[in-house]
């Protein structure tokens, strides 16, 4: 068998039973193991981020004009990040599941695939599961098949390592979400011991001890068989039951309140990042200290590891953005399309595009207006 056989194993990418049987066990362990908090908030992350464009671009200089920007769209770069990263993989869900490693494990490993031995074209990426250690300029890939343990060592040079840069903060998370999972795992545990009552029983008896326990197990029965039909007891007449307070022993809402608010703080995130009711203060603060973080992580790394320095310095660059357009309100985008327009610094074709439709002839001619009016404002005089 091949490295490259071996490394696609690593990646966990094949149809088969035992791959099928094998990603529904690790199914059921997450769902075991893993918060509901953090699967909310690494869910929102990597489809935000996946949600991000990339552009492989060329900036060609020319003397005495501006420089000439043109789009690589046919080059094996663009294919795999923007259309097919694998057979088995569409773009948005590979790269979700990348940006999920990287938040969640503190590193992502993409094994990229050529044509040949020789060829700088990719043609495949692969998502590399297991875990990592460094040695001499190497990963050393750790991954189980089956019983065994298998190590693959590869060159750095040859994988896109995305790395975290927000140390230990998945440990710290961790941590966080575990104090909540335990405070609501002994919530649960007391609720579901509510079909045991819970109080004192007052019997019309004057026996002794021994007669007395005797009849309050078997009143207790008959209440709780009682019960069991439609959740309601009985007493008969002269008998008294009192129901005593249950102190559960969980943290308070204050300071389960705390815990979650450390854990959204960790990144950037509030409440209303969930239900969509947030500020332009809060999406930007969350774009900035969340979103940016990631696509400079996974742009950098590949620009340096896929684009050689001698095409850097030609002008070959890799955009990694987000559409700003796609979360601009329509008021937004009327007003900036109208400003940049008559400022002469965008034509029509260009605000077409904005907007989705296609260009016609004779839009590419720059224009600016003296006597256009701020949309919203109430002043109808015009100028010179």
């Amino acid at each position: 068998m091949g490295i490259l056989d071996v490394l696609k194993r690593v990646t966990g990418i094949g149809v088969n039973h035992r791959v099928v049987v094998e990603n529904r066990r690790r199914s059921i362990g997450y769902w075991t193991e893993n918060s509901i908090y953090l699967d909310n908030i690494y869910n929102k992350i990597a489809t935000d981020v996946a949600m991000s464009k990339f552009k492989h671009i060329q900036v060609n200089k020319v003397d005495g004009e501006p420089d000439k920007i043109e789009e690589l769209e046919e080059s094996g770069l663009t294919e795999v990040l923007l259309y097919n990263p694998n057979p088995y993989t569409a773009p948005l869900d590979f790269w979700s599941s990348v940006v999920r490693k990287i938040v969640s494990e503190g590193r992502a490993v993409v094994l990229p695939i050529y044509e040949n031995s020789k060829s700088t074209e990719i043609k495949e990426l692969y998502l590399c599961n297991g875990t990592y250690e460094m040695e001499n300029n190497k990963l050393n890939i750790i991954y189980q098949d089956g019983n065994k343990q298998i190590e693959v060592k590869v060159p750095i040079g040859s994988l896109w390592i995305f790395d975290n840069p927000k140390t230990n903060v998945t440990m710290q998370l961790n941590q966080i979400t575990r104090l909540i999972d335990n405070n609501l795992r002994v919530l649960s545990e007391k609720l579901d011991e509510s079909s045991t009552l819970r109080g004192l029983l007052k019997l019309r008896t004057t026996a002794n001890d021994d007669e007395l326990k005797e009849q309050a197990l078997s009143r207790t029965k008959d209440i709780m068989d009682a019960a069991k039909e439609n959740n309601v007891g009985y007493l008969q007449n002269g008998e008294e039951f009192q129901e005593l307070n249950n102190e559960y022993g969980t943290a308070a809402k204050e300071e389960m309140e705390f815990l979650k608010q450390q854990l959204y703080n960790a990144f950037g995130f509030n409440d209303d990042l969930f239900t969509c009711n947030y500020s332009e203060d809060q999406y930007r603060a969350y774009f900035q200290s969340v979103i940016k973080v990631y696509i400079r992580v996974i742009s950098e790394e590949i620009q340096r590891k896929q684009i050689p320095r001698d095409r850097r310095l030609s002008g070959e660059k890799l955009l990694m953005y987000v559409d700003l357009f796609d979360i601009a309100s329509l008021k937004d985008l009327n007003e900036f399309a109208f400003k940049q327009k008559y400022a002469g610094n965008i034509n029509s074709n260009e605000v077409r595009e904005i907007f989705g439709y296609g260009g016609y002839v004779g839009g590419d001619i720059f224009e600016t207006n003296k006597n256009a009016v701020q949309i919203g404002s109430g002043n109808s005089e015009g100028g010179d």
